[in-house]
């Protein structure tokens, strides 16, 4: 099972969190913590237990998933969960159709045959929507991004792919493992930080330059 720290994004602060961390709790004073920008997350996994509220905003739709998948109190379908877990795991892309990842990126961020089974998974994800919890369509969902990092022919970013080689068909699925806080209160958006920071009331918020 994936962990949050388990996913390549450029600029991760996972081999800082830790100190990080230290500096906040020493350095500063309050209850409340806002990682504006979150990014990866793992600075809010970081602060988790540690602060009765925190606030985790990033702009990005795949972040906020993420953040859902990883960081939402609500209550989830385990079984279920494990049954949609066990089906793609069976899947042969020999039985799949071509769809819109393996027509735009096989052969290039992903093999044809991986890209054939991310493509196929999310289109599952995204129809069964409706019979899905917030929760269980967000698991899902970050789970395939996390399982389809793993098997990715870039170097951490999707800028660009490597060239000049075979790619190989490494895709596998598996799930990610959400977070059970006993303390802190989570609350998740996705906003321009500009925005969201003049109604933002929290003592500590860990931000970088962009914020205006």
């Amino acid at each position: 099972m994936f962990d949050i720290w388990n996913r390549r994004y450029t600029g991760s602060k996972y081999k800082l969190s830790s100190w990080i961390g230290e500096l906040i709790e020493e350095n500063c004073n309050g209850s409340s913590f806002c990682d504006i920008f979150a990014g990866t997350g793992i600075i809010s996994y970081t602060m988790l237990d540690k602060m009765k509220k925190i606030y985790i905003n990033d702009f990005l739709y795949s972040n906020e998933v993420i953040y859902k998948a990883f960081f939402e109190p609500s209550d989830y379908d385990k079984k279920l969960i494990s049954e949609y877990c066990s089906c793609f795991q069976s899947l042969s892309a020999d039985d799949i159709d071509e769809n819109y990842i393996s027509i735009n990126f096989g052969g290039k961020f992903f093999s044809h045959t991986d890209a054939k089974l991310i493509g196929h998974i999310r289109e599952i994800i995204e129809s069964d929507k409706e019979k899905l919890s917030d929760k269980e369509f967000s698991i899902l969902l970050a789970s395939l991004l996390y399982s389809a990092d793993k098997s990715a022919n870039t170097v951490g970013h999707y800028d660009a792919y490597i060239k000049g080689h075979d790619i190989p068909d490494t895709f596998t699925f598996d799930l990610i493992a959400p977070y059970k806080s006993k303390k802190s209160l989570i609350f998740i958006s996705r906003e321009d930080s500009n925005e969201f920071a003049k109604k933002l009331k929290c003592d500590i918020v860990k931000r970088n330059h962009r914020i205006r």
